[in-house]
């Protein structure tokens, strides 16, 4: 971390108040709030719709180091008298903005929140929170300081499928419960992590230039200083500098997914193995990432693991107890009853006989069929982002707030160390820091 950002957070540890929120927790719902997007690529871009979407939401400031992004987004906003900026600093103090939605390279998200939060404003801030215990330290004390209202962007807190399946574990239906396994398994005919504005755009744009892009902003939240390189401005996740790879991208998801709906909170311990063994140009991160958090305290173990060379499973996420399992994903809820209890083989014999008469090899039936199935709109609830702006606005709460934010923070960081130190690492709560 170079000089000016430890200067920033010790700074920012140093503080000892905050400037109170601009808007009013119990202002009326009726109050239109004004919001800034700082960074409006392939993933700030959707949520710029989804914000503006919200009742009585204006996007009033849009920031972005990318010509084409803030044209982009310009235009895709309702408000056509947005302000256009590329200086993150000023557009969090525009007048008018109540909140701030950031969705930039991980390595600009502490020194971002911890400011926006600093002057008062809410922050909708995306996975994965940051990149250090540092950093995770002085975002939790600018947002508790200053009393603002936090939402990390993980959107499973938001998906019917997963608030239902933990409705199912709190009624206690499966029993004692000492596993839950989730994975991410992706592929395609190119490198995971090559997109440039779009997730369905794997071409560099053409004009792409030291005259479109601010390297130079780019670089000053990082360790790294070099010639301008569009490859490491776009496709960031590929190297350790900017972010965490598999960790902060894809296994926080599945780890909050879990988290959510068995509450089991930060690892006593994490132990991580990953390489470089598919996809090996153009980046440093890893392909693969395999974790075991371990909670002995509580008789459980937590596994994730991801490939990016094979996707035949896909993502899904698995809650095991002894008298049933939960199977999750966005799409789905099951619940199914162990399958050592009295009948299951009558039933699983019934389920292949069924799959058999479908055209299905009847062989490959592994279980009955589940006594609950999620059926799409069921249990729907409000979109993660109308969440954070009730949440604001005194109407809710934040789904994915603070508390959680720290304990997916402290996580990811804990599984990144454990790789790098080839060995099980270990919380201290007590000191909070990781041994």
């Amino acid at each position: 971390m170079p000089d000016t950002r430890r200067n920033f957070f010790k700074a920012a540890s140093a503080a000892t108040a905050a400037a109170p929120a601009v808007f009013s927790q119990q202002g009326s719902p009726n109050d239109r709030l004004g919001v800034a997007m700082v960074g409006v690529g392939t993933r700030g871009i959707y949520l710029l719709e989804r914000m503006q979407e919200c009742p009585n939401t204006e996007i009033r400031v849009i920031c972005d180091l990318y010509d084409a992004n803030l044209k982009r987004a310009a235009d895709t906003a309702f408000n056509k008298k947005a302000v256009l900026m590329k200086e993150w600093e000023k557009a969090i103090t525009q007048p008018g903005v109540d909140a701030v939605v950031i969705a930039t390279p991980d390595f600009w998200h502490a020194a971002m929140t911890v400011r926006a939060a600093q002057l008062g404003k809410h922050v909708y801030v995306e996975k994965g929170l940051c990149r250090t215990l540092d950093e995770a330290k002085a975002i939790r004390k600018a947002v508790r300081e200053a009393k603002v209202v936090l939402q990390l962007g993980h959107h499973q807190n938001s998906e019917a499928p997963f608030v239902k399946a933990r409705e199912i574990f709190q009624s206690g239906k499966l029993g004692k419960t000492t596993m839950a396994r989730t994975y991410i398994d992706r592929t395609n005919p190119w490198p995971e992590w090559q997109f440039y504005t779009r997730y369905d755009n794997q071409v560099l744009p053409a004009d792409a230039n030291p005259q479109t892009i601010d390297w130079e902003r780019f670089q000053e939240g990082s360790n790294v200083k070099g010639k301008f390189d569009p490859e490491r401005f776009f496709r960031w996740r590929c190297w350790w500098e900017y972010g965490t790879g598999i960790a902060g991208d894809l296994m926080s998801h599945q780890w909050d997914g879990v988290n959510l709906i068995m509450g089991m909170g930060i690892p006593e311990a994490v132990l991580t193995m990953g390489g470089l063994y598919y996809w090996k140009q153009d980046r440093e991160v890893t392909d693969q990432w395999h974790t075991m958090f371990d909670y002995p305290k509580k008789e459980l173990q937590v596994m994730f693991a991801c490939t990016f060379a094979n996707r035949h499973q896909g993502t899904n996420t698995y809650i095991l107890g002894r008298e049933a399992s939960i199977e999750v994903a966005s799409a789905w809820c099951r619940l199914y009853e162990a399958e050592w209890k009295p009948g299951n083989r009558e039933r699983q014999a019934e389920a292949a006989k069924r799959a058999g008469a479908a055209g299905f090899d009847p062989t490959i039936i592994q279980t009955a069929d589940p006594i609950y199935t999620w059926k799409r709109g069921e249990n729907e609830i409000s979109s993660h982002q109308r969440n954070f702006v009730d949440s604001i606005r005194g109407l809710d709460k934040p789904r994915c707030g603070l508390d959680r934010a720290w304990e997916e923070a402290v996580t990811i960081v804990m599984s990144v160390e454990s790789y790098f130190k080839e060995r099980k690492v270990k919380w201290d709560p007590v000191n909070e820091h990781i041994v």
